[in-house]
């Protein structure tokens, strides 16, 4: 492939993954303190959902209409999640599950009959981010400027209701970038490489994220491998190489 190829296809793919990577480790370090792993799951899988019908409904509907319907469905089940955890809190991871479990079945449903369905259900499970576009990138590029401004500045997105708009509102955004599967990859796994850690884990665990994004995409590009599940075993490599070293540097130090 001429450098120049290269370089058109792997720089929005690389902005977006970094911009992701950037805003979703610190978002999974919270994710993991509250004990909702699979809240990114359930969102994501609701805004693609909704995405589908949109596509479904509407011939060729416009970017703005379907990034209204899909953050008006993730919003709703923000606020359906923060019910569940203010009323039925011990219950609240199987809640979560079953949601999820309950929109990717709704999802296979729909597109059961549809002639192009299994193409669609793998663009909503592993992304297609090396087909991604500037332009795509430049229109979500402020969604996650904001929110990752807002997450650093003011501690107060980080709490009750207001933390889970602001997940679903994020979730949303990077279900379309890169599908589901990344989405909680890159949410989970480095914030699990540094869960234990005391000094600087949301810059630790951002580092890890952008480590496990380039390297796959580097690998998703030379071997001519699908991205998404390489992105994802990135990610997990990274993590659990970051936690092999952890342990052996405790070891050593007996700290």
């Amino acid at each position: 492939m001429p450098g120049s190829d290269y370089i058109e296809i792997m720089g929005p793919a690389l902005a977006a993954g970094l911009m992701i990577a950037i805003l979703h480790a610190p978002l999974g370090l919270e994710v993991l303190r509250r004990g909702i792993v699979f809240i990114d799951l359930a969102i994501a899988q609701i805004a693609a959902f909704c995405v589908v019908l949109i596509n479904l409904w509407l011939h060729e509907p416009s970017w703005a209409i379907v990034q209204i319907a899909a953050l008006f469905s993730a919003v709703c089940a923000a606020l359906l999640f923060r019910w569940v955890e203010k009323v039925m809190p011990r219950e609240q991871e199987a809640v979560i599950g079953s949601t999820f479990i309950l929109a990717a079945s709704a999802m296979l449903l729909v597109l059961a009959d549809e002639p192009h369905g299994g193409e669609a259900i793998q663009h909503i499970l592993v992304g297609q981010v090396l087909f991604v576009a500037w332009q795509t990138v430049l229109s979500f590029a402020p969604i996650y400027l904001a929110t990752t401004l807002l997450w650093f500045m003011v501690p107060r997105v980080r709490r009750g209701l207001v933390f889970f708009l602001f997940f679903g509102i994020t979730v949303t955004a990077s279900v379309q970038l890169v599908g589901v599967y990344v989405v909680f990859a890159s949410l989970i796994l480095p914030a699990l490489a540094v869960n234990g850690m005391r000094p600087a884990r949301p810059v630790r665990a951002i580092v890890l994220g952008m480590t496990g994004i380039i390297s796959g995409l580097g690998i998703s590009m030379a071997a001519d491998l699908p991205t998404g599940p390489t992105l994802v075993f990135s990610l997990a490599v990274v993590a659990l190489s970051a936690r092999i070293l952890r342990a052996s540097y405790c070891r050593k130090t007996g700290g």
